[in-house]
């Protein structure tokens, strides 16, 4: 039981910089464990208004593609307290730092 009596989930943070505006559009989720990465999106899209398919996230220094969208949340390791970062594609985006096409996918430089 949390320190509230509920049960609320794993706190995650989600920020997403959109083009060159400041500050970037920031909310946090509350997920279960059981809950998937697919989860996370559609709960960042109803709470910043970006739709999940103009959401390009990433964690640890790689993109969230849509194959993670059906991992949970308990498979990627991934705990309250911890933050995707992404872009919101809806503008072109402003890569800072820099991203770099690999075999695997984007990852931040």
């Amino acid at each position: 039981m949390a320190a509230y009596g509920e049960d609320l989930g794993n706190q995650i943070f989600v920020t997403l910089r959109r083009g060159e505006e400041w500050p970037p559009l920031t909310c946090d989720v509350r997920v279960r464990y059981e809950q998937t990465i697919g989860d996370v999106k559609a709960a960042a899209a109803a709470k910043l208004g970006v739709p999940v398919e103009k959401q390009q996230l990433f964690w640890h220094g790689k993109e969230l593609t849509p194959v993670y969208d059906s991992r949970t949340l308990l498979e990627m390791d991934m705990h309250t307290g911890f933050a995707l970062q992404g872009y919101d594609l809806t503008v072109p985006p402003k890569y800072w730092p820099p991203v770099l096409m690999t075999s695997d996918g984007l990852k931040v430089e």
